[in-house]
């Protein structure tokens, strides 16, 4: 099982055009905000379609429909998606940390600091994907988590 994780993509379409061709052979796509609606941009445009896209809306997204945080559960894994701009990220991720804990997740994903992070305590992840559009890290690109054998993997690949 392949997971891809996006955020901050802020509508440039040439870094979307490249992040089809990482992520196509991908189980799911998880977008945490900023522009959600380029979640839609890239489902269309990949040949399979049966990957799974879920997002949550950023501060920069104005949809009523879209919530802006979502507990998923993909492979007995339960991962606590938002944006972060409601807990205060940029200034420190203890918030976001403990409403991931009560909420039973093992995997808290957020984006809003256009950082890339992945940190892993006690058996549990906080990954921030950064954003492919406007870094604030020089990285852009796109993290993955494999799952396989009741392990995971995350990664970052550049684009």
């Amino acid at each position: 099982m392949l997971v891809a994780i996006i955020s901050d993509t802020h509508r440039d379409y040439e870094v979307l055009n490249k992040i089809i061709y990482k992520v196509e052979n991908c189980d799911y796509i998880l977008h945490l905000g900023d522009n959600i609606e380029d979640l839609k941009y890239i489902k269309d445009r990949i040949y399979n379609k049966k990957i799974i896209c879920i997002g949550v809306k950023g501060n920069c997204d104005y949809s009523n429909v879209i919530p802006s945080e979502r507990v998923v559960d993909i492979e007995g894994y339960r991962i606590f998606m938002t944006h972060g701009h409601n807990y205060g990220v940029k200034i420190d991720t203890n918030y976001i940390k403990r409403r991931a804990f009560q909420l039973n997740c093992k995997i808290c994903l957020y984006g809003h600091t256009h950082v890339f992070e992945i940190n892993q305590s006690d058996g549990n992840y906080l990954i921030n994907p950064g954003s492919p559009s406007i870094p604030r890290d020089s990285k852009r690109g796109v993290v993955f988590i494999e799952v396989h054998e009741g392990n995971i993997s995350p990664y970052f690949i550049e684009i």
